[in-house]
């Protein structure tokens, strides 16, 4: 099964809240009606977790918001295309344990987010058979992948992670693509339901889990 309780409705996915959100009409059950940062109103279900099988990774620009991943899933005859901005903790999180998901089965995946001394700490699950996906880059084992750098911007500094995300870019275009198996079936989803990038670059946790470094 995909997505919890899911509804018939447009096939781009996102976060926000620590949640999956789908844009859906007006009139979906269940729908919940939020004002967004363009101050448009929208409507949105809201899911805990969803099951499916990695079908594609590409990125895609944007000229107002910049790059953002799109992690296709299949579940059935349905892609689920979930939209994450590059620099973004959930995104990260996936991509450092894909090295050791079994791409030809399905796998369950869950965001998590919760305040943690007045801050948010975001975090992404994935399991395959009952058993909880590790992350294949740890602090006690990077296999190559590169320290976070501070950097100087408008004299203040901030933590860069170029360097990294270009890694998990390389590894993802050697390793993963292409063992992908391919979807049965593409179904397009209609525009109105799709994510905006506005949502997708705003919900972006300052943390991972307790292997991110």
């Amino acid at each position: 099964m995909g997505l919890q309780n899911r509804e018939q409705g447009g096939n781009y996915i996102t976060i926000l809240g620590g949640k999956f959100s789908q844009r859906v009409d007006a009139n979906t059950p269940g729908a919940v009606q939020r004002v967004n940062k363009l101050g448009k109103t929208v409507f949105e279900k809201y899911y805990t977790e969803f099951t499916g099988k990695l079908v594609g990774i590409k990125t895609q620009d944007s000229k107002d918001y910049g790059k953002n991943w799109i992690f296709s899933f299949q579940d059935g005859g349905q892609i689920y295309n979930l939209q994450l901005s590059y620099s973004n903790s959930f995104a990260t999180a996936l991509l450092k344990m894909l090295p050791n998901v079994d791409l030809n089965q399905e796998m369950r995946v869950q965001p998590v987010a919760k305040e943690v001394d007045g801050k948010t700490k975001s975090s992404l699950f994935i399991s395959q058979g009952g058993t909880t996906i590790k992350h294949a880059y740890t602090m006690d084992n990077k296999n190559g992948l590169p320290d976070m750098e501070k950097v100087m911007v408008k004299g203040q500094e901030v933590w860069d992670d170029s360097k990294r995300l270009e890694f998990l870019y390389n590894m993802v275009q050697s390793d993963i693509i292409p063992k992908l198996p391919k979807a049965e079936e593409t179904v397009a989803a209609p525009a109105e339901h799709a994510a905006s990038i506005e949502d997708i670059a705003g919900d972006d946790a300052a943390a991972g889990d307790d292997d991110d470094f």
